[in-house]
């Protein structure tokens, strides 16, 4: 079983997937779930289940952008404050029962940084994320080795045409949100999808420094 563990919605307001769009997408391309992680918000997993679909599993989440860098939390209940220090959105995230995962450690803009995730109790860290470079993938691959942290993946979309690039699959059926939560922490999953294209390098760096000027120099 396949899931695209991070797709974002047009509630992210950096995307243009709308939730229909998404779910659609998923099925149509054979994933057995998606993670709707819009940015310091549940909206768009709010929408996808106001829809009553039950041809594709939804898993509760956010990305949440802390003082340091962007962390997943999947399993939430309710939103996390955005801009408080890593450690106490850790606490907040699994105060819900969810868990916290370090996206994208190395990207520049939003990535917290091999020190940051070392310095905090990380339940598992994003090790292939479509919108990453291979390099970049292979360091946090690496990084969640040496630390024997499990690990996700994601199209980390925010176009109809890249959900699903990415994926974490499952070596059992996971047929709710517990089962799969209980088997990305297990370590016993594994993930496939693309990387980053180096040819889209530089478009994907003027898209950031475009979108952070918009923003008045704050991060996402």
């Amino acid at each position: 079983m396949r899931f695209d563990l991070h797709v974002h919605s047009n509630n992210s307001g950096d995307a243009k997937n709308r939730v229909e769009d998404v779910l659609d997408a998923c099925v149509r391309k054979g994933l057995s779930g998606v993670a709707i992680m819009d940015h310091n918000t549940m909206e768009g997993y709010r929408q996808a289940m106001s829809l009553g679909r039950d041809d594709i599993l939804v898993i509760p989440g956010m990305e949440i952008s802390t003082a340091n860098g962007h962390i997943l939390a999947y399993n939430l209940v309710e939103e996390v404050p955005r801009e408080l220090e890593v450690a106490e959105t850790i606490d907040l995230i699994r105060a819900q029962g969810g868990i916290a995962v370090a996206a994208h450690p190395y990207r520049m803009w939003s990535g917290l940084g091999e020190d940051a995730i070392i310095a905090n109790d990380f339940d598992a860290i994003e090790i292939l994320n479509a919108r990453s470079t291979r390099s970049h993938n292979d360091m946090a691959a690496d990084l969640a080795k040496r630390l024997r942290k499990p690990f996700t993946a994601g199209s980390d979309s925010h176009e109809p045409s890249t959900i699903g690039r990415a994926y974490f699959q499952s070596g059992r059926d996971c047929c709710n949100v517990e089962d799969l939560i209980k088997e990305v922490l297990s370590g016993k999953g594994s993930v496939g999808g693309k990387n980053r294209p180096r040819t889209d390098t530089v478009s994907y760096g003027v898209k950031c420094i475009g979108e952070w000027f918009g923003r008045g120099f704050k991060r996402m």
